[in-house]
């Protein structure tokens, strides 16, 4: 490397003719940054250039905290190229609800029926093993695309992971992968919970605490309590505390509060001086153990103080109690499969990270 004004390109060629000899396979990891800096006597911020330069050539994938992949070039059909590109797409959910997952699931599958194709449907149940199991089980169907609703994980499903450097025609509902070039679509869950703290403001509170499961596990979880912490800033009003629960195990669709969720909150309140003027919920479950919590101690939402949430149960018949954000899940679907099958079409997709608004709707307790 003589002229050190080029030396990021000399890296970048050296790198690529790697990739393309094959000495640096698909999928394989290359060596860190540091690592590449010592081996070629350069500066960090020279490797960086020829990294970008390679991944602006699509050869190379970097994912936040994990590292850099070579790209596989070739799409996975032609992988399976003894196969013709089915009519089936694969949708994989965490769960559902009334709350929120049907109505979803329901608009997902008429989009894709009058565009010709079938959906198989899977759960997950919370767990990133049966996300996996679930996952290879389609691949092994020939789906030709997939739609997935992640688990709540802070670590990344390295099947989902190696999907995308196959580039194989996946798209990600409710949650995002940070850092990976993968298309999402989600609900703005940060605008949802800064509108809902602005509405407590309206309603005379001065401070507000949040009720969540931890933000970090989870994009979407992440999101709202950002917004919960933007709105009280903009509003000026001060923060009465945070409570973090921890991630439910039991059954995401029974129609009682769940019960770990209740002693949670039970404590939270229990260890409270003063209850605070507002109290906001990340989920409609917490809401509901909230509300369960709060009557067993003599105290109601919207009369000893104000509770809003996401979500709510749309089955509902006595209306909405909760004042919450609603998910608008008609939204979801239409961006998510107008998405796939612009994939499905080799449609190029400028837009990898979809933001649907949610949809504010009064109830009792504020």
């Amino acid at each position: 490397m003589q002229n050190k004004t080029f030396l990021y390109r000399e890296i970048y060629q050296a790198i690529r003719e790697q990739i393309a000899s094959g000495e640096l396979g698909p999928e394989d990891k290359l060596p860190t940054e540091d690592e590449l800096a010592r081996r070629y006597s350069v500066s960090k911020i020279t490797v960086k250039k020829a990294l970008e330069m390679l991944k602006d050539d699509g050869l190379i994938l970097r994912v936040q905290g994990r590292g850099t992949f070579v790209r596989k070039i070739e799409p996975v059909e032609s992988a399976r190229e003894t196969l013709p590109r089915s009519r089936l797409i694969g949708l994989v959910l965490e769960h559902v609800s009334s709350s929120f997952g049907l109505n979803m699931m329901y608009y997902i599958g008429r989009r894709l029926d009058a565009a010709g194709y079938k959906l198989c449907i899977r759960f997950t149940f919370g767990s990133i093993e049966k996300e996996t199991e679930e996952i290879n089980d389609l691949l092994k169907m020939n789906v030709a695309g997939l739609i997935i609703m992640p688990c709540h994980d802070s670590h990344y499903n390295m099947t989902i992971l190696k999907l995308i450097l196959e580039n194989f025609p996946i798209v990600l509902v409710d949650k995002r992968m940070h850092g990976l070039p993968i298309s999402s679509v989600c609900t703005d869950g940060r605008e949802a919970m800064r509108l809902l703290v602005h509405h407590l403001k309206e309603r005379g509170c001065e401070n507000a605490a949040v009720l969540t499961i931890d933000p970090a596990s989870t994009s979407s979880l992440g999101d709202r309590a950002e917004g919960f912490y933007k709105g009280l800033e903009e509003t000026r009003m001060a923060c009465a505390g945070e409570w973090i629960l921890p991630r439910r195990t039991g059954n995401m669709i029974s129609s009682d509060p769940e019960p770990q969720y209740v002693s949670e909150i039970g404590k939270y309140l229990d260890s409270l001086e003063r209850l605070p003027d507002g109290m906001v919920c990340t989920e409609y479950a917490i809401a509901r153990a909230l509300y369960a919590a709060a009557q067993t101690r003599g105290l109601e939402p919207g009369r000893d103080f104000r509770a809003c949430c996401m979500d709510e149960d749309e089955l509902a018949t006595c209306g909405s109690y909760f004042t919450h954000m609603r998910q608008d899940e008609a939204g979801l679907a239409e961006k998510t499969t107008g998405i796939l099958l612009n994939l499905l079409d080799g449609v190029r997709v400028s837009q990898n990270d979809v933001r649907v608004p949610a949809i504010f709707k009064m109830g009792k307790t504020t």
